[in-house]
């Protein structure tokens, strides 16, 4: 544990190592710590999709999640930590839903560039476009959770451009990655009996994503500098951590399987005295494993209220999206802290946590001056980025049976119009 915390203090305080020097980490990134045992958890999952009748269903769900998990790759890698990230269940900020919608809008524009143009030149370059941008398209798409932004080419364009030739050497990687791992999937595939090749082809093809979307990860660590961008791990590696006796106590309990025994150590000195960011950051993970629950609450309340003292609104953010994907009711112990959150992931482009946080403060603060507001930045949210036009009516609906400011009620009306009558619903008779 010590030498891995060293070698990573090593590469963020220069530049990071090349991803081209590091090819035999990345292949073998996802035999690793969580990353091995969802693989396996994930593969097995998937014989689920063999069952008749729901089989289909039950296959969807494990896709969700094993691309759910890929995404924490992509996110937990570029934000400097090149140890593989602990499984949530949940599907998190939508960020899946919106990537299923981005392949399916890249190939339908691949469709009608060939069927309008008829043109089998126009139609491979469109497909080259595609299959090119595709990789900044999701490193967008996974880092600000922004559909629109990842559909826009010049977004994922400027992206490759800022990085340069090795953008083009990574693309190149990352489909021998894919490449290899389904040759891999299909050769091992015919020498064994069916379950058990059903079971090895999904394994392969885990393997080769978890590759890939760890590749995409370290490729934003790597060029963190020109694409603007701050992993959350370069300020406390750069700086010894003054708990670091205390985090080693508690990491060795975590190893020897008594988790429980760590968050008594942790919890232990967080309620004594002030600790470091650190130690918050270890208890934090450890609660969110065992799921919702007040504890949880009343960390992730204290984490964000420091993490915003020390002017890390981007720590903030995250710790807010964790917790909310445990607690849909979580919100910071501080409503000047949920406003300034909420705005943030706004500005940001994480809409999806941006209206989640505006509803949760919404429940717990429905009798604010403010929920007015919330309610109608709720509602713009959901109708215009997901159109979810229903629920943005049930919300301007409250919103204007509560109000009693003139120029408000004319704001909530004026959004209610605009969405138009809500449809009628169909007959069944």
């Amino acid at each position: 544990m010590e030498d891995r915390r060293r070698k990573q203090a090593g590469h963020l305080a220069g530049q990071p190592e090349p991803f081209w020097t590091r090819l035999r980490a990345i292949a073998l990134y996802p035999v690793h710590g969580a990353a091995l045992w969802s693989m396996i958890a994930l593969s097995l999952c998937a014989l689920l999709g063999l069952l008749p009748g729901i089989g289909w269903f039950l296959g969807i769900i494990v896709s969700l999640a094993t691309y759910r998990y890929a995404f924490e790759v992509l996110r937990h890698t570029a934000n400097g930590h090149l140890d593989a990230p602990d499984y949530g269940m949940g599907l998190g900020d939508g960020a899946i839903g919106r990537l299923l919608l981005l392949t399916i809008l890249a190939i339908a524009g691949v469709i009608l560039v060939a069927l309008f143009t008829r043109s089998g030149a126009l139609t491979l370059l469109a497909l080259g476009a595609v299959v090119l941008l595709a990789p900044a398209s999701t490193i967008s798409l996974a880092m600000d959770g922004s559909l629109r932004r990842a559909l826009n080419p010049a977004v994922p364009l400027a992206l490759a451009t800022r990085i340069g030739w090795p953008y083009l050497a990574a693309v190149c990687l990352l489909f021998v990655i894919l490449a290899s791992a389904l040759t891999a999937a299909a050769w091992l595939g015919r020498f064994m009996p069916p379950l058990v090749s059903h079971l090895t082809v999904n394994f392969m093809v885990t393997w080769g994503l978890f590759s890939i979307f760890h590749l995409l990860g370290y490729l934003v660590y790597q060029y963190h500098e020109v694409l603007g961008f701050e992993p959350d791990a370069l300020a406390d590696l750069r700086r010894p951590d003054p708990d670091q006796r205390l985090l080693d106590e508690a990491e060795a309990h975590v190893r020897d399987g008594h988790p429980k025994e760590a968050r008594e150590v942790l919890r232990g000195a967080i309620r004594g005295r002030a600790v470091s960011l650190a130690v918050h950051e270890l208890y934090h993970r450890l609660l969110r494993k065992d799921g919702a629950s007040p504890e949880l609450r009343e960390h992730g309340q204290q984490f964000i209220s420091r993490l915003i003292a020390e002017k890390q609104d981007r720590r903030a953010l995250a710790v807010l999206r964790e917790t909310l994907e445990q607690d849909p009711d979580f919100v910071p112990a501080q409503v000047e802290h949920a406003i300034l959150l909420a705005e943030r992931a706004r500005l940001g482009g994480q809409y999806q946590l941006a209206c989640d946080a505006l509803q949760a403060m919404l429940r717990t603060w429905p009798k604010r001056s403010e929920s007015l507001q919330w309610s109608l930045d709720a509602a713009l949210l959901l109708a215009e980025r997901y159109s979810r036009d229903d629920e943005a009516r049930a919300l301007l609906g409250d919103a204007l049976a509560r109000c009693e400011d003139d120029e408000q009620r004319r704001r909530l009306e004026a959004a209610l119009n605009a969405l138009g009558p809500q449809a009628a619903p169909v007959s069944t008779r």
